[in-house]
This record gives C-alpha cells, structure tokens and sequence, in this order.
C-alpha cells in the first residue's frame, strides 16, 4: 500500500512540476513580480490536484456521499476488502450475534476466490458494495481500466449472489476525474467514509475499538477492513476482537446500526 502511495504521489508531482516549468518558461518575459504570483497560483492549483485525489470527502472531482444525516442517531459499519477467510466468517458471526446488518464493499478477485461467502454475506441481509476488482489504485487507471475494475467486480457479485451491488467505493477513497462518472454510469452511487481507525496496521485489538467509540457521531460510516487487498488469508484477527466492544459501546451509547440502504431511506423521513 506505502508503495502505490508514493507511486501515486509521485506521478502526481511530476505532472505538477513539469506544468509549472513549462509555465515559468512561457512567462520568463514578464517581470518577476508576475512570475512570482503565476508560481504561487500554480502551486496552489496542485495542492487543490492532490486534495482532490487523496482527500476522499473532496467534491472537485464529484459529490460522494462520507456521512449520514447529523440529525439521525446511526451509524454505519462498512467492510473493505474482502471476503478473506476465515475472518469474514468470523465477523459475520458476531453480527449475527448482535443481530446488526452493515455493508461489505467485495474486491471481485476475493468474490471469486470465495463465492459461498459473499454469498452468505447476501443471504444473511447485509448490502453489498463493490470495491474493485483488485485493490488497484484508480487515479493512475484509464477510463477504461476504471470501467473494467468496477464492472468485472459487479458481476462477480451478481454471479455469486444474484444481487447486484449498489454502492461504489474506490480503493483508498482516491479518485480522479473520471471514476465518479464511471461509478454512476455502471449503476453505483460513489461512497466514501467518515471515520476510519487504521485497523490494517494491527495496532492492537483495544487500540482499534478505542479509536472507533471515541470517533462515533450521528450519520458515521465507520469503516472497517475484514481484508487487507486481494492478500490471501491476510490476519485480520485484531479487528474479529474489536468488533463486539465496538458493537456494545455502540449500541450503549445510543445509535442504532444502518447500511447505506436503510440510511438512504431513513434520510428521506427526515
């Protein structure tokens, strides 16, 4: 992940760096005055670049909805990154448990590799979400490539569950120009998240059910990786740990559990 982090920067950087030498080179005519303010303007148009690709709340390249209604005492889990097994299991046990429905963004290479759980996922009435086809980072895709990545994952899904996924989250939260566009010509609704705990650094299981309670707010989507990319059989046993406190200070302090679905139709009461 460090690696497509500094790549992704990288080639970001480098376009930056090259417009603004070509720009400088165009204004070297004018007093320095002017060339001080293009520079200024320029690096304030590649910090606006990178804060539309790396900030997943950002609007520049597309509204995305990252939060539920203030007004409503909800939250809403979300899964990245799976199924992985054995731990998808094991989260779809304690939600069973608890009697709570959250929503699982599925890598459709993963879909593949393990049909019968999404399939369980579905059947046990949580939403499905579509997360890519393999964790790739978008930004550096074509139009193309971003299509192939969110339709190949759609219909492994559907193959697997009979359900089609409704809801779009691109990996990382990154995005371009184009992704928003292909999430919703290819019939998903773009989602990011609210709050995020870093889980798959495996900082400690309490460590993990600390930062998510102390986070909560009217509307979070709380997101929660039961996979780490398209890692095979990846640990993700700190986070099975975390979830039932997670659960219980959840519901102690008053919020009701949603996915994306029932938050949507929730709002429209409101």
């Amino acid at each position: 992940m460090r690696l497509k982090i500094v790549l992704a920067v990288t080639i970001l950087a480098l376009a930056a760096a090259l417009a603004a030498a070509g720009l400088i080179a165009a204004l070297s005519t004018l007093g320095s005055v002017r060339i001080v303010a293009c520079i200024g303007g320029m690096l304030a148009l590649e910090a606006l670049l990178l804060a539309a690709v790396f900030e997943r709340r950002a609007p520049f390249f597309g509204r995305i909805l990252w939060r539920g209604p203030r007004d409503l005492r909800a939250i809403l889990l979300t899964f990245d990154d799976g199924p992985n097994e054995p731990y998808t299991s094991r989260v779809l046990d304690i939600l069973k448990e608890f009697d709570v429905k959250a929503t699982f963004f599925l890598i459709g290479e993963n879909v593949q590799r393990y049909p019968e759980t999404a399939r369980r996922i579905a059947d046990e009435g949580h939403e499905l979400g579509n997360h890519g086809w393999d964790h790739r980072v978008l930004p550096l895709q074509s139009i193309a490539g971003i299509r192939d990545q969110i339709s190949r994952t759609r219909t492994a899904i559907e193959t697997a569950t009979g359900r089609r996924p409704l809801f779009f989250r691109a990996s990382h939260g990154w995005r371009n120009p184009w992704v928003n566009r292909v999430a919703k010509n290819t019939g998903h609704l773009p989602v990011a998240w609210t709050l995020g705990v870093w889980d798959t650094d495996r900082p400690g299981a309490m460590k993990i059910a600390r930062r998510a309670l102390k986070g909560l707010g009217n509307g979070c989507i709380l997101l929660l990786h039961d996979g780490r990319g398209t890692e095979h059989g990846t640990d993700s046993s700190q986070l099975v740990e975390a979830l039932p406190p997670i659960l219980q200070g959840a519901r102690e302090a008053g919020y009701r559990f949603l996915t994306l679905s029932e938050m949507a139709q929730e709002a429209r009461r409101i």
